[in-house]
């Protein structure tokens, strides 16, 4: 093998495009929110990936939870009545930003939705996702309803990998609305959830999750540094060992055993004075 790649150098390139080092974009959560110690009003962005920003998730035109002691969910009341239609004036938001030349390919979101159920009414228990290139100016892609009139009271349902690829691939900032609907009794709440049960909230809920891919803007990829690098620097060991066996296997056999020799010999030379 170190011999082949020593006589085969033009095949190098080829390798390192084949590991991925200039062509392949990766799969990542683009970005998670920190839901898991939220405290009912706001979830923070709890990570990123290289190269692109987000902000928090925040409600609007709606009535958040005000008390602080407890977390894992966000929570608001006063959602729109109407069990088929929502009220563009009342949601969650949040937005994902690429940095400067990037985009991202947007594939997958991940979330969990729970409802309070009180004297028979219950808090929004439809949620319409949407999504905008331009803040809802003009653009306004419709992402499907996240329907949980199925659960228990104040039981977490989850979401996962639900498809979010109409956005497609995009640079600057997408924002998302999630609005909430069917809210039959005034002051049930609703919201996102991870909690773990210790609360009022049961069932199993989870941080949200917005993946894709990232590659730069115009179709080159983003490699993912580590594993590049790591391919890079042992294809180019390899490439030098071999070189090196293979230019000691071309020395006549005489040079070979005055070359083994030479370091003893001269350890054993007398030293001058």
């Amino acid at each position: 093998m170190l011999g082949w790649l020593a006589r085969h150098r033009a095949v190098l390139p080829a390798l390192l495009l084949g590991l991925g080092w200039s062509t392949a974009a990766f799969a990542v959560p683009i970005v998670t929110w920190d839901l898991a110690n939220a405290t009912g009003q706001q979830a923070a962005v709890l990570s990123t990936s290289a190269g692109v920003s987000a902000s928090v998730i925040d409600e609007v035109g709606v009535s958040q939870w005000t008390s602080t002691a407890q977390n894992g969910f966000v929570a608001a009341t006063g959602w729109s009545a109407s069990a088929t239609t929502f009220d563009p004036g009342r949601y969650y938001q949040f937005s994902v930003t690429a940095g400067a030349g990037l985009e991202v390919s947007y594939e997958t979101l991940d979330v969990a939705l729970f409802r309070g159920i009180w004297g028979g009414g219950h808090g929004a228990q439809m949620w319409d996702l949407h999504a905008s290139t331009d803040a809802f100016v003009s653009a306004d892609v419709s992402l499907g309803t996240l329907d949980i009139s199925a659960a228990a009271a104040d039981t977490q349902t989850s979401f996962v990998g639900h498809d979010i690829s109409a956005v497609g691939t995009q640079t600057g900032t997408v924002t998302f609305r999630l609005y909430g609907y069917d809210q039959t009794r005034p002051g049930d709440y609703s919201g996102l959830g991870n909690d773990d049960g210790t609360w009022l909230i049961f069932g199993t809920g989870l941080d949200p999750v917005v993946g894709g891919t990232i590659a730069a803007a115009g179709g080159a990829s983003v490699p993912e540094p580590a594993g590049s690098l790591l391919a890079l620097s042992g294809l180019l060991g390899l490439f030098v060992v071999g070189r090196g066996r293979v230019r000691a296997a071309r020395m006549p056999r005489s040079d070979r055993v005055r070359a083994a020799r030479m370091p003893r010999l001269e350890a054993s030379a007398p030293t001058s004075r």
